[in-house]
């Protein structure tokens, strides 16, 4: 006589609803951090042919860190930096000067605190106005910022004038 067992094959599957109670905290702490993450951060690329920085050209920028130092290296809104910068457009310079530092500019060269910035004025004739008309000997004023490359080709403070704390978007750290 044949004996024949059934058996209920066991499913080693936990239900959908198990599932779902564990994963989805995990979901909504992984949108939470992305979200956190995708608004604090900006990455950025300098897709220019004559960079200002010419070592790097990818940069990450902390929109939550506005606390900007001599040194640092600053991403900013561009105004009034036409023709090379429509307003708007999101610019990475260091910001050589803050409030109160001493900038001095003359055709040959720009100081700031009695130290070299940067030399020369290579792009007034671009810009056709002569070197006289971006003579400067003062005190940046608060809330404000001098920023420069570090080419002499660089279009920067010499030109423009100051960058105001309205126009900061953050600090920046050059990637590669």
């Amino acid at each position: 006589m044949n004996k024949y067992i059934l058996s209920r094959k066991v499913s080693s599957k936990p239900p959908l609803r198990k599932f779902l109670l564990k994963a989805l905290p995990i979901l909504i702490f992984v949108l939470a951090v992305e979200r956190y993450v995708g608004q604090r951060f900006l990455i950025g690329g300098d897709d220019q042919v004559d960079r200002c920085l010419p070592d790097k050209w990818i940069y990450l920028i902390d929109t939550y860190n506005k606390d900007i130092w001599r040194g640092d290296l600053m991403a900013f809104r561009a105004e009034r930096m036409s023709p090379y910068f429509k307003d708007g457009q999101i610019i990475v310079k260091i910001a050589a000067g803050v409030t109160g530092d001493h900038v001095q500019v003359d055709s040959h060269q720009t100081m700031i605190n009695g130290s070299l910035i940067i030399e020369g004025l290579p792009l007034a004739e671009k810009l056709k106005k002569p070197t006289s008309s971006f003579k400067r000997d003062e005190t940046i004023p608060p809330a404000a910022y001098w920023l420069t490359g570090k080419t002499d080709k660089s279009f920067d403070s010499r030109y423009w004038g100051y960058v105001y704390d309205h126009q900061v978007i953050g600090r920046a750290y050059a990637l590669f």
